[in-house]
């Protein structure tokens, strides 16, 4: 079937190099990153954590002090934040798709990455799955998971973890694991290319990790066809 061919094309890819990240990916202190994804979006991110970072650190205000208009202010600017904070909530709990495309010295640097959120006592329910590579002819590419029930280990390794696509039976493959943030762990499979890759995406296709038999992560992604779409486009 053709949307096996992921699976096959994953397998197929090891062994791995005996590198510190997978090929083609550059170890960035704590875990491994693609080069040159360090994008706009992640400047303005870092920007405001700076900022709220260094706010955090002055002398509460005092809303005794504050004018009538003011406090109504302020209290329209918390109402919009909430309003806004809840939409997105509502959106990641639905699935949420998102394209991007960098361009590069070597080429432009394509990815869609998908984020849903459930809320599951083991953590393994939803998470983030990023398909990320070059635009052709270069043709390192990566199958990206992030998931609150992954691993989290203090230094990147090597491990081998059960994948399984829709009701397909489940192959061991060999990984790069590492930690993203406190509360989430990744898992990167290195494929053979963009194109390639592509050929096993559906409109809607679940994946399931699981470590020693136990499940440690399951996402399924819904109303892909448009993103995988311009994924191809950006990799042509």
């Amino acid at each position: 079937m053709k949307h096996l061919a992921l699976l096959a094309l994953v397998v197929g890819s090891l062994p791995m190099t005996a590198l510190a990240c997978p090929t083609g990916m550059v170890f960035n202190g704590n875990g491994c990153s693609p080069p040159y994804e360090y994008t706009g979006w992640d400047m303005l991110r870092d920007q405001r954590a700076a900022i709220d970072a260094i706010g955090s650190d002055r002398a509460p205000v005092d809303f005794n002090a504050y004018t009538p208009e003011q406090r109504a202010e302020f209290a329209r600017t918390e109402k919009l934040k909430r309003e806004a904070d809840a939409k997105e909530r509502e959106q990641l709990t639905k699935g949420l798709w998102k394209n991007e495309s960098i361009p590069t010295p070597d080429g432009r640097l394509c990815a869609a990455t998908f984020a849903k959120y459930t809320s599951g006592e083991d953590n393994s329910e939803g998470g983030v799955v990023t398909i990320m590579g070059f635009q052709q002819p270069k043709q390192e590419a990566w199958l990206i998971f992030q998931g609150g029930g992954l691993p989290k280990p203090r230094k990147v390794k090597k491990m081998k973890i059960a994948l399984q696509q829709d009701e397909e039976p489940p192959q061991t493959v060999e990984v790069f694991n590492y930690t993203k943030t406190r509360n989430l762990g990744v898992v990167t499979f290195a494929v053979p290319g963009l194109q390639a890759a592509l050929d096993g995406m559906r409109d809607s296709q679940r994946f399931k990790l699981s470590l020693d038999e136990k499940t440690v992560m399951t996402i399924q992604w819904t109303n892909g066809a448009k993103s995988i779409g311009e994924l191809g486009a950006c990799g042509k």
